[in-house]
């Protein structure tokens, strides 16, 4: 990795995306900033900048918390001289009278102990210190809000689940809400490209590895923290981790998977009644879903913006709009910025901006390239509609008749969604190169609709279920939804997978009929060798408009391998596919009707 390359990562972890994240040559747009420690639970010190908007500390004003593992603000490592680093987000807030209180999470940064693991109930616990600190300060006015994107916007929708009454508004930005099923182990797999490059480089910052960063941790008193950063040598090795804890049920560190995810928190979330504007993006990872999940599930006054964009909403990330080149996202940036500000103006100093009046969900619908909104999720009217594997690769609204019929596909380990994909997002990539699935879907085994009579518009969450056998007693199964025009142009629109040994179903907690399944060792069992086994699992929530004349098509692989582990390690497993009378395989899409 070059120099250059690796001061863009670092500076994406650190703020989610170059745009986002400009810095500025002056001295953090003006503000003073003290730091100090902060005892949180069990007596460990945080590392605390508090940035005064003019540098007036005089006045009572509400504060905004950005709590994050990626530094709170940086040096020189030779001069130890600091460096400007807040970003247009954070100057936004100062400019309009907010201080902003940033915060080294346990075990990172320049605060002490050790990391238990990423987002623990210990975390949870030292926000509820920090805030606490803050409202006793004689510049806070008693009300603080949150905001980040990522990590900092997962732990800004955990600040509600302290329960402390201060807090009155967050916005969670492109953040995890079920961290097993995104990003930590997506279908049950390992995304081997994202983890381990994410584990590397927060190794890099929690061991202050100037070195390679040539940066770092920006001191709290005059003496640079050695003693901190040591207390973080025994901090877990997330990929090693995320490798070894194979089911939700795991130890991912201190806790297991569900422990670390806001879901786990719900009731208390709920109870905190927090008011909270969600950002997220169909395109990135497994976001939306988080936040149509928390939306229909937690009790919280919410806003949802679902957007075409990259991870932290700094590019645009259509299939019908992008190709091998980055484009400016929708909204803009800055528009981006002034909701989240007129958000927290609203619940923070009470000014009638017209947030109330905003829709409950704001949506962009693919295909048609504009916003659409709704009060309700899923929209109203909303109907579902099967289409059947058939023969000759087809794809059909009725269901099949013949007493036979299957398809047979060897795994091609080949196949990929590329290298800049809902997952590779995470660390900062562009969506590019889907927008022409042609080569790839050339590798998979595809079922494709005649073209449609009329405009179809699927809106919600896709499912998907299979009849089928294997060659090998491991394995996973990845679908793709895709438009073809008419020129035979296939568009990606989402996806679906499972690592077969997750195929038992199970009651669906949160959203009743999306197919669930636990992810519990208990519930695992290896795939009977040739005999058949129904699978069925959820897409990813989207929405898209496909035009008359175009069709629909799923394709179907064993792998995709710049992304997952490959999964047997050895061997290629044929899978047949059954579409018969008795073992019917189909996709059932959620459809709105047109007016």
């Amino acid at each position: 990795m070059t120099h250059s390359k690796l001061i863009f990562l670092i500076l994406f972890i650190s703020a989610h995306h170059l745009a986002l994240a400009q810095h500025t040559r002056a001295n953090d747009f003006g503000a003073s900033t003290e730091s100090c420690y902060v005892s949180a639970l069990d007596g460990t010190r945080l590392a605390v900048d508090v940035y005064f908007p003019g540098g007036d500390k005089s006045r009572k004003l509400p504060a905004l918390f950005e709590f994050t593992r990626y530094w709170r603000s940086v040096e020189d490592p030779e001069t130890g001289e600091p460096i400007p680093s807040l970003r247009n987000l954070d100057s936004l807030f100062l400019s309009n009278d907010y201080i902003l209180v940033k915060v080294d999470v346990r075990g990172s940064g320049a605060s002490y102990g050790r990391r238990p693991g990423e987002y623990t109930p210990v975390e949870v616990q030292d926000a509820w210190y920090i805030v606490e600190w803050v409202v006793s300060q004689p510049w806070s006015d008693g009300s603080v809000g949150a905001y980040g994107t990522s990590y900092s916007g997962t732990t800004a929708e955990l600040l509600c689940a302290t329960g402390h009454e201060a807090v009155k508004a967050v916005v969670p930005g492109w953040s995890d809400f079920d961290i097993y099923e995104s990003p930590g182990r997506p279908y049950g797999m390992v995304a081997t490209s994202f983890v381990a490059e994410w584990s590397k480089v927060v190794g890099w910052l929690d061991h202050n590895n100037t070195d390679v960063l040539k940066m770092s941790v920006r001191r709290v008193t005059d003496t640079f923290p050695h003693e901190a950063i040591a207390e973080h040598r025994d901090n877990p090795d997330v990929f090693e981790k995320a490798k070894n804890a194979r089911y939700k049920d795991s130890k991912f560190g201190d806790f297991t998977h569900e422990e670390c995810s806001p879901i786990h928190w719900q009731k208390e979330i709920s109870a905190s009644k927090v008011p909270m504007l969600v950002l997220a993006s169909w395109m990135d990872a497994g976001t939306a879903e988080g936040a149509l999940l928390r939306l229909n599930n937690f009790s919280n006054p919410q806003k949802v913006i679902l957007m075409p964009t990259a991870h932290g909403g700094g590019s645009h990330a259509s299939p019908y709009v992008v190709a091998d080149k980055a484009v400016d996202p929708v909204p803009s940036v800055a528009e981006q910025l002034q909701l989240q500000l007129d958000f927290f103006d609203h619940y923070l100093k009470g000014k009638t901006n017209g947030v109330t009046d905003w829709p409950t969900v704001r949506y962009y619908n693919f295909g048609e390239e504009a916003f659409k909104t709704s009060d309700r999720w899923p929209p109203a009217g909303q109907t579902r509609v099967k289409y059947f594997l058939g023969e000759n690769q087809s794809l059909n609204l009725s269901a099949p008749d013949q007493p036979e019929g299957m398809d047979a596909y060897e795994v091609d380990y080949s196949a990929s969604t590329g290298t800049n994909n809902r997952w590779t997002t995470q660390m900062g990539k562009h969506i590019l190169n889907l927008d022409n699935r042609n080569a790839a879907d050339s590798l998979l085994l595809t079922y494709t609709t005649a073209p449609l009579t009329e405009d179809l518009q699927i809106t919600g969450t896709p499912s998907v279920t299979l009849q089928l056998s294997s060659t090998h007693a491991e394995g996973a199964v990845f679908v793709y939804l895709e438009d073809v025009d008419p020129g035979g142009r296939s568009r990606y629109i989402t996806e679906g997978g499972l690592l077969l040994e997750h195929r038992k179903l199970s009651a669906n907690p949160m959203s009743g009929q999306v197919p669930y399944h636990s992810f519990y060792q208990s519930d695992a069992s290896p795939m009977p060798v040739n005999e058949i086994e129904e699978i069925t699992f959820k897409l990813w929530p989207t929405s898209v408009l496909i035009k008359k004349g175009h069709s629909i098509r799923i394709a179907i692989a064993g792998t995709d391998k710049d992304t997952f582990d490959r999964v047997p390690a050895e061997g290629v497993p044929v899978y047949r596919v059954y579409r018969n009378k008795g073992e019917a395989s189909l996709i059932d899409l959620p459809v709105l009707r047109l007016e």
